[in-house]
């Protein structure tokens, strides 16, 4: 497979993940994660480790997040792809703000043909 559409397979990957935030969707938030995902978030603690730490950080998410259309959007989402072994960075608007607050950094493996997040980093810029 070329890396143009493993680069469509994993934008697809990623604008359905969007999309299950957006809406709410627990499952398919967690559906096309590795079991041992790792994530660094904007709120402590630091680093998540397994899906069990990492569908937490989304119920939390959740309580203060009323979803829909705005409340998790992905801008301008740049991806560079191996064969197996890939990397992705965006920046993210929150809540129906107008501009991102966040930035996004994702790492993805490809196992027998599929891919998945490994690795996210969610961080905020420090207003010091």
């Amino acid at each position: 497979m070329n890396s143009s559409s493993n680069e469509d397979q994993i934008r697809l990957l990623v604008d359905n993940w969007a999309q299950a935030v957006r809406d709410g969707d627990m499952e398919a938030v967690l559906k096309g994660h590795m079991d041992n995902i790792v994530m660094f978030d904007v709120p402590p603690p630091l680093q998540f480790n397994g899906m069990k730490e990492y569908k937490e950080t989304w119920e939390l998410f959740f309580q203060y997040s009323p979803g829909g259309e705005g409340s998790f959007e992905l801008v301008d989402l740049n991806i560079t792809a191996g064969s197996e072994i890939a990397f992705g960075h965006a920046l993210l608007k929150i809540g129906g703000s107008k501009i991102p607050q966040c930035r996004l950094t994702l790492g993805f493996q490809k196992i027998d043909g599929a891919w998945f997040i490994a690795h996210e980093h969610h961080s905020a810029p420090s207003t010091n």
